[in-house]
């Protein structure tokens, strides 16, 4: 049988919170089990499976930590640190999520050359040291955050810095639809040679979602009754209107 066992403080476990669900649904792929506790006032997920699925969970666990380290840790990190006075809180809340995604792939390969782990995973000893050189760039956006805040308290001015950010993210889509009516917003897409759809119920949500896929081609359908909204999606994302 093998185990590993994943640690943080509790005033970090919203770290394990974040990677809980991804975890137990990975794990029961190979047959594994995944469980949860406190200890000596750390949060703990405890992980098991068969010796011969060793190393599918050594890979589960390695990618899941890299993703967790580069979305929930570094939202948390930046959202404590970002000094926003001169923006709304949706503002801030989209201006987070662009820096959480901008330069993605170039922070994952510091990630994966510095998380080398035993079968006993302190998340946070790894952020404040295997990964401080991650700890130091997201310290360094944020002070230039900060100093530039209120230079984007103009929609024009934020959404400038918006869509150079989301044009540096790798887009994880290559085409999406964006429809509206009065109650939700929907998403159409192909991934993998599958369609897919998704909806949204509020603008905050929508744009969220956009940021982190990055797509590189957007069209808008339907009656976009919030043109604010509409606005910003074209400014960000050169959304083209449906023919």
């Amino acid at each position: 049988m093998y185990q590993c066992n994943i640690s943080v403080e509790k005033s970090k476990a919203s770290w394990l919170k974040s990677i809980e669900r991804i975890l137990e649904l990975q794990f029961k792929a190979i047959d594994g089990v995944v469980a949860s506790g406190e200890h000596s006032g750390r949060a703990i997920i405890s992980i098991a499976c068969e010796k011969d699925r060793k190393k599918a969970a050594k890979n589960i666990i390695t990618e899941t930590l890299i993703e967790m380290y580069l979305t929930a840790v570094k939202y948390e990190h930046l959202k404590k640190r970002l000094k926003l006075t001169h923006l709304s809180d949706a503002s801030a809340t989209l201006l987070i999520h662009s820096l959480v995604a901008f330069d993605r792939e170039a922070e994952k390969e510091i990630a994966e050359s510095a998380l080398k782990f035993n079968d006993n995973i302190a998340l946070d000893g790894i952020f404040n040291f295997k990964l401080a050189e991650l700890k130091q760039r997201w310290n360094e956006i944020a002070q230039l955050a900060t100093s530039n805040s209120n230079h984007l308290h103009h929609d024009d001015t934020l959404n400038e810095l918006l869509r150079f950010l989301v044009s540096a993210v790798t887009p994880k889509i290559k085409k999406l639809a964006v429809g509206a009516n009065e109650h939700y917003f929907v998403v159409k897409g192909i991934y993998n040679k599958n369609n897919f759809e998704v909806s949204f119920t509020t603008a905050e949500q929508l744009m969220v979602y956009l940021i982190n896929v990055a797509p590189l081609e957007l069209t808008l359908e339907g009656d976009f009754s919030d043109k604010k909204l509409y606005n910003t999606i074209v400014s960000i994302f050169d959304g083209k209107a449906a023919k």
